[in-house]
């Protein structure tokens, strides 16, 4: 059996707002770099200062001798004049300021190397940061702009349809059903998205559940009236609680996620809603064809939609998992999905919940 895959839907992508924390976290590593390097320099000019003080007050004893060799063995190579003396050259003094100056060069060059790498890192963090910080911008106005033009030639072509609809008979009728269908569905999506993507508009409020059973029933029977008998629920009891979110996005995020089990499902769709650790917790398991690897990794991107030929014949529009881990993510709570070889896909709606 092959590995089960899991996939965070409502994750910050690493190139994102949290790059900018990565980015200040560096900068503030480059900032220790260059006070450390300002430690050891005092720590190796006191150092050689008080060497030099007592070679010139020919305060040379053994254990002096034994320090500087365990200090810096090049020094006590060049500063005795054998290796058992404790006689010092007569240019000591020259000598160990010279050793200071390379000391200090070398520990300068290694903390040069390590701020400029840290420094590349994070030149390239935030050019991937506002790269995909712009690519994000760009999608955002490009649904703006395109709820924006659809809106008046869907009013038109629905009109149209509900004229036509009563002289049509067969499956001309059924095929002018379908697409009023499949333009009520555009026009829930598009003031959606009308209100979503406004910068700075303040859509999330509270939505209060007394009975979450009867919320799911009532939920179910309004908006997959045709589909009950193949819903199987495990509903828990719990007290009242509150969600930050409003009940319209609430019923957007789970209609996406009941409608897309649904439409690939080849068997009963599992649905189960809890409320457990200060979370609601709503799953909804199909037993369709499993996801492929390929696929996996790219859903829940905007305007993805899966290579089969079966997928691609059915009716969407690539946004709906794209959308639920944006309000997952705005409503404090996460969207999982995990697939593996026999067929089952489990979709895990999380939300903090306040009583």
């Amino acid at each position: 059996m092959a590995e089960v895959q899991r996939k965070n839907l409502s994750r910050l992508s690493l190139f994102s707002g949290s790059t900018l924390a990565m980015a200040f976290s560096m900068l503030s590593v480059i900032v220790l770099l260059i006070w450390w390097q300002r430690l050891i320099n005092s720590n190796l000019e006191n150092q050689y200062r008080f060497f030099a003080s007592e070679i010139a007050e020919g305060e040379v004893s053994n254990g002096l001798r034994k320090l500087i060799e365990n200090q810096d063995a090049r020094l006590a190579s060049l500063l005795f004049t054998t290796r058992d003396s404790n006689a010092v050259t007569g240019n000591a003094p020259q000598i160990i300021a010279e050793r200071l100056q390379n000391r200090q060069k070398m520990v300068l060059y290694e903390q040069t190397f390590f701020s400029l790498l840290l420094l590349s890192g994070h030149i390239f963090f935030l050019y991937i940061y506002f790269r995909e910080r712009l690519r994000r911008r760009q999608i955002e106005e490009t649904i703006l702009l395109a709820t924006h033009e659809l809106r008046q030639p869907l009013q038109s072509l629905s009109l149209a349809l509900e004229i036509l609809a009563p002289k049509a008979k067969g499956k001309s009728r059924t095929a002018i059903e379908s697409g009023l269908s499949d333009i009520a569905r555009l026009g829930d999506l598009i003031r959606f998205l009308a209100g979503a993507f406004v910068p700075g508009k303040a859509r999330f409020t509270e939505t209060e559940i007394g009975h979450l059973g009867k919320f799911i029933d009532t939920f179910l029977s309004e908006e997959f009236p045709n589909s009950t008998g193949q819903i199987r629920k495990t509903i828990a009891a719990t007290p009242a609680f509150r969600l930050r979110l409003s009940a319209e996005l609430l019923r957007f995020l789970l209609r996406n996620l009941v409608g897309n089990a649904l439409k690939y499902a080849n068997g009963p769709v599992e649905i189960s809603a809890s409320v457990a650790s200060g979370e609601f917790i709503f799953r909804v398991v199909n037993s369709g064809d499993a996801i492929s690897a390929v696929d996996f990794r790219k859903i829940g991107e905007a305007f993805y939609r899966r290579t089969t030929s079966p997928v691609q014949n059915t009716t969407g529009f690539g946004l709906g998992l794209y959308l639920c881990g944006r309000l997952a993510r705005s409503a404090q709570g996460r969207l999982t999905l995990e697939n593996d070889d026999s067929g089952r896909t489990v979709a895990a709606l999380r939300l903090r919940s306040f009583t």
